[in-house]
């Protein structure tokens, strides 16, 4: 036994050992970095909001209830001394993953179904569907011989099921349980049913009965294929992945077809077969790979994706013991060459999804890699194309990013979020036309897009057509009334329009409803300080430097302001502070600026010193070689 758990644990951990390393992919910034729920004070909030952090009676929520998921992320959490990192992450779920292969042979082993599907239930929605095998596994075991071969040619036997009283009674009990677990979840989502928009799901959209039941099978086929050969793997199959077939004569049609024939003829062979155990084992591996895909499958309802890999896990046990059953078959064959033949393709077969598992592990490691792979996959999925741009734009490949942008809008002429995207490239590219082309066609397909008519204000703004970015500026602001970077930006077309108090106002507010808004503060000091309104920004530095004090531009303006006020050794410490916080990004103003208060503080080596530094960062700084040849001069 100690044998057969070390294998176990080795072979399920050995394809993600080397590759825990990396980042927090896809949706872990939501559902991990970006939720408070997983950092709060308050336990209890993950019990009213679904496994995004909003609220689950909400009609924007996404109706996915697992509160005992985020107590383990919040564990996590803890547990890493209050720090999220994607590698403790990740050991967790390999962990998972491990103790999951061993009650999984340990199930098999006893063919035993799992009693805590309450709570499996509230960690994924798929499983309640626990309760449907315990109900199939009754009646299988139940399943007795009736009569005799009637036609010994065929080998006809058929069965009878004899249920006892026991049995009924835990039937009954399984079945009302699933109802009453239905039910609270129900009430728990407020009694309203999760909306989805036609590019999650296109076939639940679809008008034709046909076009609906000949995708559906089709995605069906692909996810028994995904069992077989797992080559084709895509984080996201929404949008144009799988195309609707509206044809009876698709090409698509040949596998659906195939896989239709494939069942009847295995309900046949084990409606035939003498052998009972191994019926009993074929139904509950079918079962096992079939009842917990249901909550997928849109038959039931329609659910937010095509096709989601991770829905599959509970699945690829039953494909898992369909695989083991054949090759024990195998092994029982007379034929020593036989044998040695399915000993080999067993391990070849474990060997290559092995490979399939290493590889596919080190794609999740960053994002740039996950999206890039998904295009060999999905080539007509506009949210790939989207996100491969986003990762490309986070890595400095601009020109990939723009292409990738403009791809994922040619696919989805509507696609908002990518049309603000782009414009916000071609604006640091200062392409303001195009710019402001693309964020008004976002706004026009989403009027309220608040991102949108914000940059649609800054770009109006560089335009110096003031009227129209205040406008839009407060159009974003009518759309979302907290919007601290709306207030920022707004503030700033102020200051361009020499409005000192409403630029003021603007910044104090974006402070108010983010009180770390480095940016908000900086201009606000910046503003005091040149206007000189000193007493007026003493009165704040306590609080910014409670908020931000390891801030380099708080403390860079902070330190201004104290020169200013010959108070020489406290803007001493805040510029050494920031030079220090900036390292390797400190400018050139920076050691300018501290060799005037320097030179100021008749310290004349250190003035020299910081002028020399300022000028080897930046030799064009005709501050910093004025104030050095007056020092020079000074000093002859």
């Amino acid at each position: 036994m100690k044998n057969k758990l070390s294998v176990i644990v080795c072979l399920s951990s050995l394809p993600f050992l080397f590759t825990l390393n990396g980042d927090f992919v896809f949706d872990d910034s939501e559902a991990i970095v970006k939720n408070k729920d997983i950092t709060s004070e308050y336990w209890t909030d993950v019990f009213n909001n679904d496994f995004w952090g909003a609220n689950v009676k909400s009609n924007l929520s996404h109706k996915s209830y697992r509160p005992l998921t985020i107590l383990s992320f919040r564990l996590n959490y803890l547990l890493n001394k209050s720090s999220l990192s994607a590698l403790h992450f990740k050991i967790t779920n390999l962990v998972c993953h491990v103790i999951c292969c061993i009650l999984l042979w340990k199930v098999f082993e006893h063919m035993v179904n799992v009693t805590l599907s309450a709570i499996s239930m509230l960690c994924k929605e798929n499983g309640i569907t626990v309760l449907g095998l315990c109900v199939v596994y009754e009646i299988v075991v139940n399943l007795k011989p009736k009569g005799r071969d009637l036609t010994k040619s065929k080998g006809f036997n058929y069965v009878q099921v004899r249920v006892g009283a026991d049995s009924i009674f835990r039937i009954i009990f399984i079945t009302l349980s699933a109802m009453g677990l239905l039910y609270l979840r129900w009430i728990v989502m407020g009694g309203i049913k999760p909306e989805f928009k036609p590019t999650d799901n296109p076939t639940a959209f679809a008008e034709n009965s046909f076009t609906k039941v000949a995708t559906y099978s089709y995605i069906y086929f692909l996810n028994v294929l995904l069992f077989i050969w797992p080559k084709w793997l895509c984080y996201d199959w929404s949008m144009g992945c799988v195309q609707l077939i509206k044809k009876i004569a698709d090409v698509r049609m040949l596998p659906v077809v195939l896989m239709y024939i494939y069942g009847i003829l295995l309900l046949k062979a084990i409606f035939y077969s003498r052998n009972r155990k191994s019926n009993r084992t074929i139904i509950l591996a079918v079962s096992l790979g079939v009842i917990p895909f249901l909550p997928a499958s849109n038959i039931l309802y329609p659910v937010g994706f095509v096709i989601a890999e991770r829905i599959l896990y509970i699945s690829s046990a039953g494909y898992c013991l369909l695989i083991v059953m054949g090759f024990s078959k195998l092994l029982h064959r007379r034929s020593l060459f036989t044998c040695k033949i399915g000993v080999f393709m067993f391990l070849l077969l474990l060997l290559v999804y092995a490979v399939r598992s290493w590889s596919r592990s080190i794609a999740w490691q960053n994002e740039y890699n996950l999206f890039v792979s998904a295009l060999a996959v999905c080539p007509l999925n506009a949210k790939v194309h989207y996100n491969v741009a986003k990762a490309a734009d986070a890595n400095h490949e601009t020109s990939f990013a723009l292409a990738e942008y403009k791809e994922a809008i040619r696919l989805f002429p509507e696609y908002y979020q990518a049309m603000n995207n782009l414009a916000n490239i071609l604006k640091n590219q200062k392409q303001f036309a195009e710019a402001e082309y693309y964020l008004r066609a976002a706004v026009k397909h989403k009027k309220d897009f608040p991102a949108a008519w914000m940059n649609l204000g800054i770009v109006l703004a560089h335009t110096r057509r003031f009227d129209q970015s205040e406008s839009a500026y407060r159009t974003a602001l009518n759309y979302r009334r907290k919007y601290p970077d709306c207030y920022y930006n707004l503030g700033n077309l102020y200051l361009e329009l020499n409005k000192t108090e409403e630029a003021i106002n603007s910044w104090s507010q974006a402070i108010h409803q983010n009180p770390k808004h480095v940016l908000a503060w900086t201009n606000l000091m910046a503003l005091m300080d040149n206007t000189g309104q000193i007493e007026r920004a003493l009165k704040i530095i306590p609080t910014v430097l409670t908020e931000l004090p390891d801030a380099p531009s708080i403390n860079f303006a902070i330190a201004n302001m104290y020169g200013k006020l010959n108070r020489y050794g406290e803007a001493e410490t805040h510029f050494k502070k920031a030079i220090k916080l900036l390292n390797i990004e400190v400018q050139a103003i920076h050691y300018a600026n501290l060799g005037v208060l320097y030179h100021r503080w008749k310290k004349y080596s250190l003035a020299k010193e910081m002028y020399i530094n300022a000028l080897k960062i930046d030799p064009t700084l005709q501050t910093a070689r004025k104030n050095l040849d007056s020092l020079q001069r000074s000093n002859k």
